[in-house]
């Protein structure tokens, strides 16, 4: 437990630190994260160690670099490319299947292209809100179910969550999605609650998605890189899912 709550109050302080300098720094970050996500997703997997997979390596490379020097470029153009080449390899790489053409393309899309979003959608100072949903969803959840869990949420997946925790943690990220419009953000409350719930409803599917990866490959953590927390994957299960989601909603309702 001492070694949980220390990696993540390290890992909060500059997580949020990144965030508030943004710049290249966050970009930086973020494709580390990246790399290591990718590393993981890959150990996980791809049992083969095939070539393929190496493609979102490169990809996320050259994504992030694009990012951090703000060079202007067509992600559309980038994916097409990774398609050509990822069909190449499968036509002219005798050990390469169609499992391992599709497992790489799901690291391409859960892992670089998610990610992708924490750097667009950190220009906005309504990023903010992807820690407010994500931190309070999970740690309402964690109290409420603790103290009050009753229902199984998803015993297949998940046997410590309940139904009773979800809600509770639905309830805390909006009431704390509200609290920080309040301080700064400054928006309309009807739209902040909308993202808060859809957000935190979103980041639970993000769990169980991870949870459901790990149990089809039959491990426990993705790797023991956070102590305590697990792996990159473990971490930022629920933020990955619903970043993208509430940059949208965000670009909807409120631009």
């Amino acid at each position: 437990m001492k070694k949980r709550v220390l990696t993540g109050l390290i890992g909060g302080f500059y997580i949020g630190l990144a965030t508030y300098l943004g710049g290249a720094l966050f970009s930086f970050t973020v494709l580390g994260i990246t790399m290591i996500a990718l590393f993981e997703m890959d150990r996980a997997v791809n049992k083969r160690n095939g070539i393929i997979f190496k493609l979102n390596y490169m990809t996320a490379i050259i994504i992030f670099s694009l990012l951090m020097f703000k060079i202007d470029f067509n992600l559309y153009m980038i994916i097409t490319a990774y398609t050509v080449i990822a069909g190449i390899i499968f036509v002219v790489h005798d050990d390469t299947d169609f499992r391992d053409l599709s497992v790489s393309f799901f690291g391409l899309v859960y892992i670089v292209l998610l990610f992708y979003h924490f750097v667009v959608f950190s220009a906005y100072k309504h990023f903010w809100l992807v820690y407010a949903i994500t931190f309070s969803a999970d740690s309402f959840a964690y109290i409420i179910g603790s103290n009050f869990g009753k229902h199984k949420l998803c015993p297949r997946l998940s046997p410590k969550k309940s139904v009773e925790g979800a809600v509770g943690g639905i309830i805390g990220a909006i009431i704390v999605s509200v609290a920080v419009n309040a301080l700064f953000l400054k928006e309309p409350m009807s739209f902040i609650i909308i993202i808060a719930l859809i957000g935190s409803i979103i980041s639970i599917f993000g769990d169980l998605l991870a949870s459901k990866i790990k149990r089809e490959f039959s491990i426990k953590d993705y790797s023991n890189v956070l102590p305590g927390h697990g792996g990159i994957l473990d971490r930022f299960d629920s933020v990955l899912l619903m970043t993208p989601v509430t940059y949208y909603l965000v670009m909807t309702l409120l631009f």
